[in-house]
């Protein structure tokens, strides 16, 4: 802070002494007694350029700093001063004086301010000068201007994948002729999933080495101006970090595992990051499944399903599923899991749809009975006939089960009417209800 030297109240009133009687306006050297003395001067009304205001400098390192919540002001502390009051006046102009009408807004005891109040988007000058408890006032500072600024930048454009690799993704984009200060890219697994952020730099090129190997990314970027605005995503690219040949897949998600009677089924879901040539399925009836003990390994698929038949002392077993790169890398293991057991239900029936008699014999072909994962795999049929109408499973003279889905009664006699019906039978030994009967006349 400079001080500067002025003249005190007695040197000013001896002057004037001097003058009177250098002139001799009376003839007669007179000295004049000074009217009143200087702690007589209302000190309320002293302007900052007066003899005894302490306050005769402003603020120093006066400073405005746009935000996009508030205006942010700081400056010097006078060690005279009490308080400061803060004015602002609406930009008009780009030049200086360019502004209009001040309004005070604030005095405060401290030397920063934050003007919250201010509209957005609205260029003000600002300016502060210091007060004491005297009254006195100091000048004000030089004017500096700030804007509560909520406006975003344009965004970026022409975001480009320049490279991919075993090291990341290259990415480059144009500014979008906005004030943006720095970019923010973002990731996701597809364009309606949530955005990541993956980095930020003040160039116009990031390169993103954090995401997994072999798995597709979308990407965008967006352009950041000083206050923190940011603005809206630029135009959507892809990318693929390479993935090595020892790049370890991931572990399969094991999401489906239950037994239905004697049929146990295992669904998982494998990410695509890594090429897989196959699973392995392990059990223990202790959990974790230990994978590293060939003992418990129980089978092999390529799929990313596995079924098989199990006895009812094998339902209390947890299962594992390791996936194994085509490159002969192994995943880590899934969760191991126990899977739930329900009851078998008997499988629905089917409906013979030919009926086609020959010499002694009747052929019968009828529809395969499909079966789900929660259900008992279907092994065959059986095949009821009587010699009279309305057969059932107990008053058939004869029976036969078969695998497939036709079959031919041979050995009957010509001329006579037989009647058929169909069951279906699961891997439970269970039965369906009977097909609707049919009938058949072999020939002579």
């Amino acid at each position: 802070m400079s001080h500067h030297l002025r003249p005190g109240p007695a040197a000013v009133a001896s002057a004037a002494t001097v003058v009177l009687l250098a002139l001799g306006l009376t003839g007669t050297a007179h000295a004049a007694a000074p009217a009143a003395s200087t702690g007589s001067v209302a000190r309320a009304a002293d302007a900052p350029d007066q003899p005894d205001n302490p306050l005769y400098d402003a603020p120093e390192s006066f400073d405005v700093t746009s935000g996009r919540e508030a205006v942010s002001l700081s400056w010097s502390t006078l060690p005279a001063a009490t308080a400061y009051e803060v004015s602002r006046a609406e930009a008009e102009g780009a030049g200086p004086d360019e502004v209009g009408s001040y309004e005070t807004v604030a005095t405060v005891s401290t030397a920063e301010y934050v003007d919250r109040a201010a509209d957005p988007d609205v260029t003000y000058a600002y300016r502060v000068r210091a007060l004491d408890d005297a009254g006195h006032v100091s000048p004000w500072t030089e004017p500096r201007r700030g804007t509560r600024d909520t406006v975003a930048p344009f965004a970026p454009r022409d975001l480009t994948r320049v490279r991919e690799d075993e090291g990341g993704v290259t990415l480059t984009w144009r500014s979008g002729d906005s004030d943006s200060v720095k970019y923010v890219v973002y990731r996701a697994a597809s364009p309606n999933s949530p955005w990541v952020k993956v980095g930020s730099t003040t160039s116009l090129t990031l390169r993103d080495t954090k995401g997994e190997p072999g798995r597709m990314y979308v990407y965008e970027v967006r352009g950041v101006d000083s206050v923190g605005n940011e603005s809206s995503g630029s135009n959507w690219e892809t990318g693929t970090k390479t993935a090595a040949p020892a790049t370890t897949p991931k572990a399969p998600d094991l999401a489906d595992s239950h037994i239905v009677g004697k049929r146990l089924t295992l669904r998982w879901s494998q990410g695509r990051d890594v090429p897989v040539s196959s699973y392995t399925v392990y059990r223990s009836r202790t959990s974790p499944v230990d994978t590293g003990d060939a003992a418990h390994r129980v089978g092999t698929t390529t799929q990313i399903e596995y079924t098989a038949t199990v006895g009812e002392d094998e339902r209390d077993y947890f299962y594992a599923v390791v996936a194994t790169s085509t490159q002969g890398v192994p995943s880590p293991a899934s969760a191991s899991v126990r899977p739930a057991y329900a009851a078998p239900r008997p499988p629905g029936a089917t409906q013979v749809y030919d009926v086609a008699p020959g010499q002694g014999s009747v052929r019968l072909d009828w529809y395969v009975v499909p079966y789900g994962s929660d259900e008992s795999r279907i092994t065959g049929y059986r095949v009821y006939r009587s010699t009279t109408p309305g057969v059932t499973k107990e008053n058939a003279e004869f029976r036969q089960s078969t695998t497939d889905s036709r079959y031919v009664d041979r050995g009957l006699t010509a001329g006579t009417t037989y009647y058929y019906a169909v069951a279906t039978v699961n891997e439970d030994g269970l039965e369906s209800a009977l097909s609707p009967e049919v009938s058949g006349t072999p020939t002579g």
